[in-house]
């Protein structure tokens, strides 16, 4: 999001799945990691690859992603390691048992399981000091290595955990890269609500709290005041604007009441996200989506009147404005916004 060269949002977040807050906008970097990551699959999978056996500079993130993304049933032991690889249901040693992992001698962390089962040779490769932590892991995988039974006869089968049928493919490897990361509340209803695209962006931007209001303008030293030049009583935020001014309640009020919605919805200044979250579940379920437009549709032209009251000086009472946004709704509902008509033919 860039107007005249300044970016309103940082682009590591417009990276971000839209479910994340983001715009779905492609990490190239995370990509040529997903990318690589196919390489080391390709390597382990098929080994009869002329080139799988050549030299191959190891990439941290490359390597963390593949073991993380695979499972290893072990076979006739040739290929996985003991250490690192996911072969004891479904996890490494190093996972399990990360302080015993931390006492086995460096040279010895690559050793495949055929060599570390052979006459216990992995219990020599501990030569790190012998804690009560250390003890304890080393019992537990133990425990786990005493009942492995390998399938012999058959190679070591490598399984991409992120896929139904186990194979690779790049766009699970570029979202695991995502795992861990919270959900944005509101993020993925924003882009499934039935409005003109530019709302939705604006929206995406009150969910960053980007948006240049009077509170956001006086923190950055642009204005000496950051009272709302609507109600000049309080500060005007995002969350002001659309649901705190006495101004857009009673726009509200309005509306609400045509719908039949005033005793549903209650009308508070708060986050506006976590508002729209919570009220939108208190409409019934046929008339939810048109909520959602209607929300949209009242925010955004509040927006619009504050920015017609700051820069242009013009002033509209709110029953006048109530009276345009739904006529707006009107032209909304017939240049296809299904959603909304249904609300307002519903309710």
């Amino acid at each position: 999001m860039v107007t005249a060269g300044k970016c309103k949002v940082a682009w590591k977040s417009c990276c971000k799945p839209k479910d994340l807050g983001g715009l779905g906008v492609i990490d190239m970097r995370r990509a040529g990691v997903a990318l690589r990551v196919r390489w080391e699959w390709k390597c382990w999978v098929d080994q009869r690859l002329n080139w799988s056996s050549l030299h191959r500079k190891k990439e941290k993130m490359v390597t963390a992603v593949f073991k993380a993304a695979t499972v290893s049933i072990v076979g006739s032991e040739e290929s996985t390691f003991f250490w690192t690889d996911n072969w004891i249901d479904g996890a490494s040693i190093q996972s399990l048992a990360s302080a015993l992992f931390q006492a086995v001698a460096a040279r010895c962390r690559g050793a495949l399981v055929r060599d570390a089962l052979l006459g216990n040779a992995w219990v020599r490769h501990i030569t790190g000091a012998h804690t009560v932590q250390v003890i304890n892991e080393f019992m537990l995988v133990w425990q786990q290595v005493r009942r492995f039974l390998p399938l012999q006869g058959t190679p070591d089968v490598f399984r991409w955990r992120l896929t139904p049928d186990g194979a690779y493919s790049s766009a699970s490897a570029y979202g695991a890269m995502f795992f861990g990361a919270l959900r944005t509340l509101g993020a993925r209803e924003i882009w499934k609500t039935s409005a003109p695209p530019r709302v939705r962006a604006f929206f995406w931007l009150v969910l960053h709290k980007r948006c240049w209001t009077a509170e956001r303008r006086f923190r950055h030293g642009l204005q000496d005041s950051d009272i709302c030049i609507t109600c000049d009583q309080m500060t005007e935020s995002m969350d002001h604007i659309i649901l705190g001014c006495v101004y857009s309640r009673e726009v509200w009020a309005i509306l609400l009441a045509k719908l039949h919605l005033l005793d549903v919805v209650l009308v508070n200044e708060e986050d506006v996200m976590e508002w729209w979250m919570r009220n939108r579940k208190l409409v019934v379920k046929p008339a939810r989506k048109g909520f959602d437009s209607l929300f949209f549709l009242v925010g955004w032209r509040l927006w619009k009147d504050r920015n017609s009251r700051t820069f242009d000086g013009a002033s509209t009472d709110a029953a006048g404005l109530a009276c345009s946004i739904w006529g707006e709704a009107e032209e909304w509902c017939l240049t296809g916004y299904k959603h909304l008509l249904s609300l307002l033919t519903l309710m």
